[in-house]
């Protein structure tokens, strides 16, 4: 797979899951964020093993294993982020959880992988461009919401990392498969405790149904399956980056379908101004321009030596 095919895939997947907010608005208020893990999560493994049955012939020990630290740490990330939002002003919490596009390249310094110059500095521009999207502000910063939120950031980078090692080493598509097994079995544990009764305390209607169909097979299945198979020959940081780019696709939604979005009919000045920057971050990501500076020192120091 080349670089442009890998780089389309990851996009694909930015934009289900910027497009799945239209879904999710239309679930009940009242509907329980573990209820919503546990059905999307589990109808997703569902349709994975009815289409990919035979696939599960190949499973082992270390797959059951890594898939199943994948789907705690996503758990992990998941709960720390309600909690977060739910105690933030949407900016500071918008702002906080995208600063998983600086907490990856520091962790991979951590474990002694350096990223590229041109990814660390298109991350850097990101980040300034997510200031201006989405209006930042320090007042607010200093609470307990913030912490979940860093929380929540930590763990999103963890992900990353641990999955672009995993997906390396083993079957990707296994690995997703075992994945949403586990996270159905983590959502439902924390549904029976918010509510025993989880299944029958839920009026399916036609229109309940057919939104968590949409977001398990496209926000969950689709998604985590492409983004598995695509980390396995790209870079942690890299995917982070094209991931970044949300608020750009998000705001050409908002344009294209204002009634989904919350009737907007057009974008700030800010939003736009934000979304180019971003923009401009992630094309600075995916050159090389800094890295060809230092070849004509290192060819004369090759010749001397």
């Amino acid at each position: 797979m080349t670089k442009t095919e890998n780089n389309i895939l990851l996009i694909s997947i930015t934009l289900c899951w910027a497009s799945s907010y239209i879904f999710i608005k239309n679930l009940p208020e009242d509907f329980s964020s573990y209820a919503y893990l546990t059905l999307t999560c589990g109808i997703a493994a569902l349709l994975m093993i009815l289409v990919f049955g035979r696939r599960l012939r190949k499973l082992r020990k270390s797959i059951w294993i890594k898939g199943g630290i994948l789907s705690v740490i996503l758990s992990l990330n998941l709960l720390a982020e309600k909690k977060g939002i739910s105690l933030l002003a949407p900016s500071n919490a918008s702002f906080l959880a995208a600063l998983t596009i600086i907490m990856v390249p520091l962790l991979m310094l951590f474990f002694r992988e350096k990223p590229s110059k041109n990814l660390m500095l298109g991350a850097c521009i990101i980040v300034l461009g997510l200031c201006i999207s989405t209006g930042f502000t320090i007042s607010g910063f200093y609470s307990t919401g913030t912490f979940y939120m860093l929380a929540s950031c930590f763990s999103s980078a963890v992900y990353t990392i641990a999955a672009d090692r995993y997906v390396k080493e083993e079957d990707p598509l296994l690995i997703c498969i075992v994945q949403m097994i586990f996270s159905t079995v983590i959502g439902f544990f924390f549904w029976y405790m918010e509510n025993p009764k989880t299944f029958i305390s839920i009026s399916y209607t036609r229109e309940l149904l057919s939104n968590l169909f949409i977001l398990a097979f496209f926000a969950k299945a689709y998604a985590y399956i492409v983004l598995m198979i695509s980390q396995k020959y790209t870079d942690a940081v890299s995917v982070t980056v094209i991931a970044a780019t949300e608020p750009v696709i998000t705001l050409i939604l908002s344009v294209l379908l204002p009634t989904s979005y919350g009737g907007r009919q057009g974008a700030s000045p800010s939003a736009i101004t934000g979304a180019v920057v971003i923009a401009v971050g992630a094309v600075v990501a995916g050159l090389h321009f800094l890295e060809r500076k230092s070849h004509p020192a290192q060819k004369r120091e090759n010749d001397a030596a």
